[in-house]
């Protein structure tokens, strides 16, 4: 067989490689050593770039035709019949996309692990120790990059939440920077979270400035929203920072610790909070009073029977099905 003959079952099985890695970074389970796996793999040649690209965009098509369901059948039919025939290994990639749609979203996890340096799996927590001495431990599904230089100690926050430890004394500021907004300190301990279109910063200890909108290379404007100890603020993406609030940075930031702490929280925002460790969707049947506040101390390396404990405060039951959803009815 020459080479011209080889070709064809060489890029068939890089294709395969890469509707694998498809599957395996949608999933959630994704572990700093299986993410440098990927990044070693997509580098190691250009086809291999090439090919997760395609297949990244194909399954991004796919889902934008689950997404619309008035869509014609004729017409998805034509477009899906437009495409090679997929392996027994592109159905099982299909099938996890398919339980994207439902909820995983695998799209934007797929694009944030691309840009990302360090990354958590759904209900992991990890610390990182970033290149100037500084430590960022990382929540439950997140992911941060890291782009440290002369003038400039940056960390994006692409998504979930991320505590600081702020080494002191660089010449450098240390800004971390997400959803058009910017964190600025030199000292300081601080989490910023963003979820649901929305960051929120709050500083345990020393100072830190927040501008919005701006971008992340920006110099910090007269109008940073300035946050002293256990204060808090909050930004939806293209908007300003709101006006500054008190809060206890202990309980904010409990999670570190392995808890979350409700204090007159909502019903629906804690089961929100809690749904974030677990690999299911949360979904609420009629009957649930989402305004009702819930005071509780719960560990979120038992978030399941934390979810049932809510649900039994209103006498309803939260019913598992294990990796697709849990049901409050």
């Amino acid at each position: 067989m020459d080479e011209s003959d080889k070709r064809p079952e060489r890029d068939r099985r890089i294709a395969l490689d890469a509707r694998d890695w498809i599957v395996r970074l949608a999933s959630g389970d994704v572990g700093e050593a299986e993410l440098q796996s990927f990044k070693d793999w997509r580098d190691r040649a250009p086809e291999h770039r090439r090919a997760f690209e395609r297949e990244r965009r194909f399954w991004q098509e796919l889902q934008q035709l689950d997404e619309a369901p008035r869509l014609p059948q004729r017409h998805a039919a034509a477009e899906l019949r437009a495409r090679p025939a997929i392996s027994r290994r592109g159905l099982v990639a299909g099938g996890a996309l398919a339980a994207a749609a439902a909820g995983i979203v695998a799209i934007p996890r797929l694009e944030r692990l691309w840009q990302a340096d360090f990354a958590t799996a759904v209900g992991e927590q990890k610390e990182v120790a970033l290149p100037d001495g500084s430590v960022a431990t990382l929540n439950t599904d997140s992911a941060i990059a890291v782009d440290f230089r002369p003038d400039l100690r940056l960390v994006r926050l692409l998504a979930g939440e991320a505590a600081f430890r702020v080494k002191s004394g660089a010449a450098a500021p240390f800004r971390v920077a997400s959803l058009g907004g910017n964190s600025d300190t030199r000292d300081a301990q601080f989490s910023v979270s963003a979820l649901d279109e929305e960051v929120v910063v709050t500083v345990a200890a020393g100072r830190a400035g927040v501008t919005a909108p701006t971008a992340p290379d920006a110099a910090p404007g007269p109008g940073a929203v300035e946050l002293g100890e256990n204060r808090q603020t909050r930004y939806a993406a293209g908007q300003r920072p709101s006006f500054v609030t008190t809060v206890d940075s202990d309980a904010v930031l409990a999670w570190r610790s392995g808890r979350v702490i409700f204090e007159g929280r909502p019903f629906a925002s804690a089961v929100a909070e809690l749904g974030r460790y677990l690999p299911e969707r949360i979904v609420m049947g009629p009957g649930v009073s989402p305004q009702l506040p819930v005071s509780a101390v719960f560990s979120t390396r038992e978030a399941v029977a934390a979810v049932q404990a809510l649900a039994r405060t209103q006498g309803l039951t939260a019913r598992r099905i294990p990796g697709i959803a849990i049901i409050i009815a």
